[in-house]
């Protein structure tokens, strides 16, 4: 029988994750030689690559790995890819475990058409997710379409050219970016898409660390993705604003400094201190939701620098 699909999985460090991701395979409800597996590594030590060597003699699926040097993610997932001629590609991340219907989830969504389908991506629910956890929740079709979990048709991923490298290709967390690109470029191509909640997979909940927290440097890439797909102003806020939040703030900061010369002004900082006040909060709650506003100023006044540094760097307006 002829393998339906090859499972791409980019690697970097973190053994340990990369293991839980490939052993959570075997449990897949599509039969083990209807898919295989390449675990692309390209780690500075040969941990990644003996454990998977290890590991191939006990799975029930062909489990290959690959090495080469570190570019980013996207390079990774490309040269896995090109090493099989399956007719589908589903990317996979190494901090994300699969649950049994993943692949014929996936799978079941392609129609006449269509060339990508996005899975469904929630928190793994074994680890508690706090305010100082990062991790990914997906439940419907994303304009950035994030490749923790997503899958290409063969000659869509081909002609869109596969994802581009990253800026920071030795960094724990990348830049990221280079799937949107890919996605967005198939799709100017004609090229459908869909979204399949069968397909889901677990995304580690991960601690950060205060500054972690604050600084989401991916945002810097945004502005790039604007400029090359204008398309995705439609999914900003007021085309311009990032989110709510980001216009929130500039209106605010725009309040104090026109304060200085007529003091109502700083009235306008009001909106902003209510949207972060009054959102939703798991641990803050009562008066204490005021410091939400203080703590998610910081956050919010970093992303604006990550925004204005990639609008400036990238000659666009996203802010």
């Amino acid at each position: 029988m002829s393998v339906a699909v090859s499972v791409v999985i980019p690697a970097y460090g973190r053994t340990e994750l990369l293991l839980k991701c490939v052993r959570s395979l075997a449990g897949q409800t599509l039969s083990a030689d209807r898919f295989e597996v390449f675990v692309v590594d390209s780690s500075p030590d040969g941990a990644n690559e003996r454990a998977m060597r290890e590991l191939a003699a006990s799975v029930p699926f062909r489990l290959t790995c690959l090495r080469k040097s570190p570019e980013g993610p996207g390079p990774s997932r490309n040269l896995g890819a090109r090493q099989n001629e399956s007719p589908f590609i589903a990317f996979l991340d190494s901090d994300c475990v699969t649950a049994p219907g993943w692949l014929e989830g996936g799978l079941h969504a392609f129609q006449e058409g269509v060339g990508i389908v996005q899975g469904r991506v929630l928190a793994d629910p074994e680890t508690p997710a706090g305010v100082f956890t990062h991790y990914i929740v997906i439940e419907a079709e994303s304009h950035f379409y994030e490749t923790a979990n997503i899958f290409y048709r063969r000659e869509t991923f081909h002609q869109c050219g596969g994802f581009p490298a990253d800026l920071a290709p030795h960094a724990d967390r990348p830049f990221g970016g280079e799937d949107a690109m890919a996605a967005w470029t198939a799709k100017r191509m004609g090229w459908g898409t869909a979204f399949a909640r069968e397909a889901l997979v677990y995304h580690e909940v991960r601690p950060v660390t205060v500054k972690q927290w604050i600084c989401i440097r991916p945002l810097l890439m945004v502005p790039l993705l604007v400029k090359r797909f204008p398309e995705l102003r439609r999914f900003m806020f007021g085309g311009y604003f990032y989110d709510r939040a980001q216009c929130l703030l500039l209106l605010a900061l725009a309040g104090a400094a026109g304060a200085v010369w007529q003091p109502w002004l700083a009235a306008l900082a009001i909106p902003y201190g209510l949207h972060r006040g009054l959102g939703p909060s798991k641990t803050l709650t009562g008066p204490l939701r005021v410091l939400r506003v203080g703590a998610y100023f910081l956050r919010d006044a970093a992303s604006l620098g990550y925004l204005l540094g990639g609008s400036v760097r990238f000659r666009t307006i996203l802010l």
